[in-house]
């Protein structure tokens, strides 16, 4: 992002990267709920065997394997839910880029008298 940023491209930097942090919460909410089923089911298959007597060794890396997935799921929902929070986070920046700077960019881009130096009209 440019250090001599814009009112017009802070606006759309910011809704873009709320655009991209919504898309990717819901693709991690999806990865975390598919990891938790298949941390769930690894488990039932962990007893499953046990029930089988397949040797305690094998059962108890298939429990470990359960709970490792399911760590992982409940990293996933983490982060999703870090992500949800900073999209929110980046929609309260562009409401308050807008009701900071809307009214001084309306008033340029309708202003019929000519500027001087249009520049510093930009500078923040």
């Amino acid at each position: 992002m440019p250090s001599d940023l814009t009112y017009r491209e802070l606006k759309r930097e910011v809704r873009k990267l709320s655009r991209d942090l919504r898309r990717d919460t819901a693709t991690f909410k999806t990865l975390a709920t598919a990891q938790d089923t298949a941390a769930k089911e690894t488990g039932r298959i962990a007893e499953q065997i046990a029930a089988l007597k397949v040797d305690a060794a094998t059962v108890a890396e298939t429990h470990e394997v359960a709970r490792i997935m399911q760590g992982l799921s409940n990293a996933a929902i983490a982060y999703a839910t870090s992500a949800e929070e900073a999209g929110r986070a980046a929609a309260a920046a562009e409401q308050q880029a807008h009701t900071d700077h809307d009214g001084i960019q309306q008033a340029v881009t309708s202003s019929r008298v000519p500027m001087a130096d249009r520049t510093w009209y930009t500078q923040e």
